[in-house]
């Protein structure tokens, strides 16, 4: 995500995420956008799922436990697939 204080909004970074595993695989960030449209404030449209789709950043202040929630879940995907890596484990260890 881009933080962008002057404008008031946050940029979802689809589109440099396709490019990075585990986020190259596109239900995953489907995934990802699904969780993000669950917050109240949040209405990022399907067909950006490829671009930098935003919303606005008061979001951040009303719903920080929610969008806390989604990044944690972020970074453990991530971090699964940095183990699986790095150990050479398959998908099917998840």
């Amino acid at each position: 995500m881009g933080i962008y204080p002057v404008s008031g909004t946050v940029e979802v970074v689809f589109q440099y995420l396709k490019r990075r595993p585990p986020f190259d695989d596109e239900p995953l960030r489907c995934e990802l956008l699904d969780r993000l449209n669950a917050i109240d404030g949040i209405g990022l449209a399907e067909a950006k799922l490829d671009l930098r789709p935003s919303f606005p950043l008061e979001v951040f202040a009303e719903h920080s436990d929610e969008l806390c929630a989604v990044l944690e879940w972020f970074a453990h995907r991530v971090a699964q697939a940095n183990r699986r890596h790095v150990t050479g484990e398959g998908a099917d260890s998840l």
